[in-house]
């Protein structure tokens, strides 16, 4: 599935240019990766609201489709950014009850998988458009062409 077309159905919601970079493994075999990591998404990415992909950048199989910009009832959105989202932690491990970090995801997902460069898409919406909106667009536009979710995607 190429990305461009894949994001054809999302086209009139979201902002041009995406911002496409690399996360390259090697980054991850540096004893500073974590600071590396996150300077490159400070410096990618910006304070704005929207959808994030990862995918291979060999083949461009698709891993994840996340969103960060959540409306709140008074429609206000709360403050947790891209920039924000792509380096905080995702949660805590089941076992550790530790933060697992948004770095140390992907580094883990990438050895898990032999994944030797991660391209991030990070695509910004339009004022007026929820974020969850487009994100739902393209996980049902994934499930109806590959009849599953992304990899990294555990429900919709």
């Amino acid at each position: 599935m190429k990305i461009n077309e894949f994001l054809k159905s999302v086209n009139i919601f979201i902002q041009k240019p995406i911002v496409t970079f690399d996360i390259d493994m090697k980054l991850f075999n540096q004893k500073d990766y974590r600071k590396r990591y996150n300077e490159k998404i400070r410096k990618k990415v910006q304070n704005k609201f929207g959808i994030y992909i990862w995918a291979d950048s060999q083949i461009g199989e698709l891993f994840y489709i996340g969103k960060a910009g959540t409306i709140k009832n008074d429609g206000s959105f709360g403050n947790h950014t891209l920039k924000k989202r792509l380096i905080a932690s995702r949660g805590k491990n089941k076992k550790t009850r530790i933060d697992i970090l948004t770095n140390d995801y992907v580094r883990d997902f990438m050895f898990k998988n032999e994944i030797k460069s991660l391209n991030f898409y990070i695509i910004y919406t339009i004022d007026g458009v929820a974020p969850s909106y487009v994100e739902s667009i393209l996980l049902n536009e994934f499930y109806k062409q590959k009849k599953c979710l992304p990899i990294l995607n555990n429900s919709f």
